[in-house]
């Protein structure tokens, strides 16, 4: 994993040099990360980015260290070779039934490609596997695995019991830096989260231009891979970066033909499939992907704790589904979609239960849905001429739809 990061971090560092790009750059500082969590003198955090407040540990000298992005960033997990490296799990005992992320995950603690970590965090949200992932990996380098719970309803006594728990952890942050939390510093990470997500509400309301400015599918990437770095000042720089190549282009009138618009959600797939380059080669562009979109409040420094609770509980995946029915309906309004498609994969079973609760408010609204099965990284569980028949019809659903 190390020399294969090093590989592509000296690529992405030679590109930035030549051609300073923000998606580029955020790609580069990425595997920068990646690599500082395998150096001896660091502190590695495990820790979902998009799952935890993380501007939190950027307040310590520690390395927030995604697995899931890790793993999901080498070569044959992106190039429809991902099944070569689940052997490894599978043939060990890990049913193919559990994600195929987590395969990925515990094939590389198999392998010992894993960097050591200082403390393994994971959360009660977004995927209850990752946090059993979460839990063998930390109990195979000897250390316990620290659940972030929070609740599905917002009130004072949610807020307090979420509260207590970044408390708890800002200790253990302190135990193993040996550094007390610096609460201006704390501070100061939740002021360059709010100006970066500023850019990114200026980046998220650009991509509501007609034609589409911007490839929707990066920005879901940005927004996953990228959320370790909530709170960092390199945060900053990447959107305001990217914001600015968007707006440019707008002006310019560089922007790609589009006959139609689709609203994505929840993520796209890793491995490399057919269905990019077929909504392409039809004009249809992606200008949102459900995770791209900002749903926490602008934080209050001066209460840094209460902040950073508000922030987790208001994560859009919390709470009842209906809840996320009305925000997926007011994103089809904002962008002005023809339609909507839902990547399923297979292990994915809070997304995958709460789809016919969306499809049908959004069918009521007459949008066209289709569910796409596929794989996020198994190229076993993902059919290039299924898809293919799959997009065809949606595409035939798109131009038959009043209006268009």
């Amino acid at each position: 994993m190390k020399s294969e990061f090093q590989e592509i971090l000296s690529v992405m560092e030679q590109r930035v040099q030549t051609r300073p790009r923000g998606f580029d750059l955020f790609i580069k500082e990425l595997f920068s990360n990646l690599l500082r969590a395998f150096e001896e003198e660091r502190k590695t955090v495990y820790v979902s980015g998009y799952a935890f407040p993380v501007e939190l540990l950027w307040a310590f000298d520690v390395v927030p260290f995604d697995f899931e992005i890790a793993c999901n960033n080498l070569p044959a997990a992106g190039m429809g070779q991902g099944s070569s490296m689940m052997r490894v799990s599978e043939n060990a005992g890990f049913s193919r039934d559990i994600c195929s992320f987590d395969r990925l995950i515990i094939s590389c603690q198999l392998r010992g490609e894993l960097p050591k970590g200082a403390l393994y965090l994971t959360s009660s949200y977004y995927c209850h596997g990752k946090a059993k992932a979460n839990e063998i990996v930390a109990r195979a380098e000897g250390k316990e695995s620290v659940l972030f719970d929070v609740p599905n309803e917002i009130s004072p006594a949610s807020r307090q019991y979420v509260v207590a728990q970044l408390q708890d952890i800002a200790s253990r942050l302190e135990a193993i830096t040996g550094q007390s939390l610096d609460l201006d510093r704390l501070k100061e990470s939740i002021r360059s989260s709010n100006r970066a997500s500023a850019s990114l509400r200026g980046i998220n309301d650009l991509m509501k231009n007609r034609p589409c400015p911007w490839d929707g599918v990066r920005a879901c990437l940005l927004s996953l891979a990228g959320a370790i770095f909530w709170g960092a000042p390199i945060q900053e720089q990447i959107l305001a970066l990217i914001f600015r190549e968007i707006k440019d282009r707008i002006e310019r009138g560089a922007v790609q033909p589009e006959n139609y618009r689709i609203l994505w959600y929840p993520w796209v797939p890793v491995q490399t499939t057919n269905i990019f380059t077929t909504l392409k080669e039809n004009q249809v562009s992606v200008p949102l992907a459900e995770v791209s979109h900002i749903w926490w409040s602008e934080m209050d420094e001066d209460h840094p704790f209460e902040a950073l609770a508000q922030k987790a509980l208001e994560n859009y995946l919390l709470g009842p589904a209906s809840k996320r029915v009305q925000s997926l309906l007011r994103l089809t309004e904002e962008y002005r979609v023809d339609g909507v498609i839902h990547f399923s994969t297979p292990a994915c079973h809070h997304d995958n239960a709460a789809f016919r609760l969306i499809s049908d408010a959004l069918k009521a609204k007459g949008f066209p849905v289709l569910n796409l099965d596929g794989d996020m990284t198994d190229e076993r569980n993902y059919s290039p001429q299924r898809t293919l028949s799959k997009l065809t019809s949606f595409l035939e659903m798109l131009k038959s739809k009043p209006n268009n």
